[in-house]
């Protein structure tokens, strides 16, 4: 029975990849590395340090990629600062969780910062019993490690934890995990979400109860 709900930050609780979009394609230009959305778009739910691997193509040291990392981190607060808003039906949903008595958890491969921006910009932190970021753990998505994490925190094993994710990458990880999986169509189309693990697609929140959740797989 699931008594426990994961949660990924980016794309499931704010709708924010064009921002990340548009802070890597600038951190790009300042590199002299024109990105497309598309190549963005393929390495989201990863760590920083593995998207710059992925996309600027070139060997960096561990201090040129933290650089480098700050910095796209730092264009990208200033951009989704002023846009912040929940994904429509969140706080519904998390209210509906609470009542029928589930954990939560947030985890995601995030820095601190852009928790912190997320969670007290929405007002949220009181939300979750758990935070879990990527810095915690030896390896990432589509690694199940953080979401094993995440469990083992709220006291469960996977299998009692429904994960919700956006990327192909987040999505995978949580399969590994053995957590039954619901997909948000943010970063991806449902389309292309269709030949990934997740045994439900959805577009937001607002056609999700609580209840239904209890015998996932």
């Amino acid at each position: 029975m699931i008594r426990g709900a994961i949660f990924d930050m980016d794309g499931v609780l704010v709708d924010n990849a064009l921002y990340h979009i548009r802070a890597w394609t600038q951190l790009g230009r300042e590199l002299g590395k024109k990105l497309t959305d598309g190549q963005v778009r393929s390495v989201f739910g990863q760590r920083n340090s593995e998207m710059l691997a992925a996309l600027i193509g070139e060997s960096l040291t561990p201090g040129q990629a933290a650089q480098y990392g700050e910095r796209k981190e730092a264009i990208y607060r200033g951009l989704m600062a002023p846009a912040l808003t929940p994904v429509p039906g969140l706080m519904k949903f998390l209210r509906d969780l609470n009542k029928e008595g589930f954990k939560t958890a947030v985890a995601t491969s995030g820095p601190t910062e852009n928790v912190n921006l997320v969670m007290d910009g929405l007002g949220l932190r009181t939300c979750f019993d758990v935070i879990v970021t990527g810095a915690e753990v030896a390896r990432g998505k589509p690694e199940p490690d953080i979401f094993l994490l995440a469990a083992r925190r709220m006291n469960f094993v996977p299998g009692e934890c429904i994960v919700f994710e956006d990327s192909t990458v987040g999505i995978e990880g949580a399969r590994r995990a053995g957590s039954p999986c619901i997909a948000l169509a943010t970063t991806h189309t449902k389309e292309e979400l269709s030949a990934c693990s997740a045994f439900r697609i959805i577009s937001d929140f607002r056609s999700l109860r609580a209840a239904d959740l209890r015998n996932a797989r």
